[in-house]
């Protein structure tokens, strides 16, 4: 089962703007059934809509927290290369 298109978009941009660590521990968890879901969406939407550094900053340490080497690779590959606010500083 998968999230639908809309309530997975409100629930991924809530994650990346709410900006709280023990939140992001609870969805990143290993058996959160959604957990590749969540991931795939954050990398390719969530955070090339928002220009603020902060967002990014928490969701990047998340990642690290939750120890997802090969996804925060995507994650900051993402941001260099296609979020504006950060895209400068290659």
């Amino acid at each position: 089962m998968r999230l639908s298109k809309h309530y997975s978009d409100i629930v991924f941009r809530y994650l990346v703007r709410r900006r709280e660590g023990d939140l992001w521990l609870e969805v990143l968890r290993v058996d959160n059934p959604y957990r590749r879901q969540l991931i795939d969406q954050v990398v390719q939407t969530a955070l090339s809509e928002t220009q603020d550094p902060e967002d990014i900053s928490v969701t990047v340490k998340a990642f690290m927290t939750a120890d997802l080497p090969n996804e925060l690779i995507e994650l900051l590959e993402k941001i260099v290369l296609d979020n504006s606010v950060f895209s400068d500083h290659r």
